[in-house]
């Protein structure tokens, strides 16, 4: 018995034996900017804002600054939907090594920009030489279980081939009611008086 392998499946076997790359220190950087800001410019700002203001009127621009992010209804849904992109990046990206979404030698997709938009997350993915856009396009359901997303749509871009838009929906599926076969079968509701 002699088995037949096609170039394609000797190209999957040699990208699943292959171990994916380490990222280069400066794309490493930018994958973290959120992270590394976080830890080293806002302690730094808190610390000349207190030192310029005062200790009250540092206070009262913190609970000022604070409230308004409260109970301003855009800033909230903005922030939100920011924190959402953030978290959705670093998914996608330890889902392209789990799901081994990499070129021949390792090299993953470079995920360039997340943003928000109308529910759904909208990643912005440069795809190296050797990664094409139909395994990205196949490993959607893995993407969507790993995002927490409802689902996942990959588009090509239309005028570079090497970048790639991809679309988490993590909205919850909006609830439509099922269409009963007999609408005359209706239990009423009792009413306690």
């Amino acid at each position: 018995m002699t088995r037949k392998h096609t170039p394609e499946h000797v190209t999957e076997l040699a990208r699943q034996l292959t171990p994916v790359k380490r990222t280069n220190p400066l794309l490493w950087a930018y994958h973290w900017r959120y992270e590394i800001a976080a830890v080293t410019l806002l302690p730094f700002s808190l610390v000349v804002l207190f030192q310029w203001l005062g200790p009250l009127w540092f206070t009262v621009a913190l609970a000022g600054a604070f409230n308004w992010i409260f109970y301003w209804r855009a800033g909230r849904r903005y922030l939100r939907g920011r924190l959402r992109a953030i978290v959705v990046q670093h998914r996608l990206r330890a889902t392209f090594t789990r799901a081994r979404v990499c070129t021949l030698d390792g090299r993953r997709p470079a995920i360039l920009w997340t943003r928000e938009r109308d529910g759904e997350i909208l990643a912005t993915v440069f795809c190296p030489a050797g990664l094409e856009f139909r395994q990205i396009h196949q490993a959607r359901k893995l993407i969507a279980s790993a995002c927490f997303a409802t689902e996942v749509f990959v588009e090509r871009h239309p005028r570079f081939p090497s970048l790639v838009t991809v679309a988490v929906c993590t909205a919850p599926p909006r609830f439509v009611p099922a269409q009963r076969s007999n609408p005359q079968h209706v239990v009423p509701m009792r009413v306690h008086s």
